[in-house]
């Protein structure tokens, strides 16, 4: 009897790694690939105080900030610290696809909006003046952000995911990567606000 367990328990492992070694192949090659080049790029953006992300921005946006004193690479960190994704079907036809992620992110749009509403009721005060009188509009524009980011980090905001279909191609180098002109994948990544930056 405990020779036929031992046999039937070996034959369940052989079976299991078998199925993790199928399962291995089916997310490899082609599709593995596409679903790597879309997970990178998502984490672009998700540790965008240490990466490129502000390479996706435009540069007068990103020249404005700038001369405000305001780091671009901080400011987008915040934006897409709360960033989440799932990588849903990929559907390839040769060297185009399309994959389907499924994005969630607290709505920037409303964390701009509250800051923006905390800065109002601040610029009325006698600190906001000293404050523009000391050190000029420079300091202004930092503290509007610094409310931003208190919001960010407040854990109020809600959040919102957002299914978006992804196109990518590969390269004459044969890399995958993801097509950057998709305004329903900035709205994602933006928590459903249509910001353009």
């Amino acid at each position: 009897m405990k020779q036929k367990l031992k046999a039937i328990v070996s034959l369940l492992g052989v079976f299991a790694v078998s199925i993790i070694l199928a399962s291995c192949s089916i997310a490899g090659g082609e599709e593995g690939d596409v679903r790597d080049a879309v997970d990178e790029t998502m984490k672009i953006f998700k540790f965008a105080e240490n990466s490129d992300t502000a390479s996706f921005a435009d540069q007068n946006t990103i020249d404005t900030l700038n001369a405000y004193g305001v780091d671009a690479n901080t400011f987008l960190g915040y934006c897409f610290k709360n960033l989440e994704w799932e990588i849903g079907e990929v559907n390839l036809s040769g060297d185009t696809g399309t994959v389907t992620v499924s994005i969630t992110n607290v709505n920037l749009g409303a964390a701009l909006d509250q800051a923006g509403d905390k800065f109002a009721a601040f610029s009325e005060t006698d600190e906001a003046h000293q404050l523009f009188d000391e050190k000029g509009e420079s300091a202004l524009v930092e503290k509007l952000f610094d409310f931003f980011y208190e919001i960010v980090d407040s854990g109020t905001l809600s959040t919102s995911t957002n299914e978006v279909t992804i196109d990518v191609h590969k390269t004459e180098d044969g890399v995958w990567e993801v097509d950057p002109d998709n305004d329903s994948l900035y709205r994602a990544l933006f928590g459903g606000a249509n910001l353009n930056f």
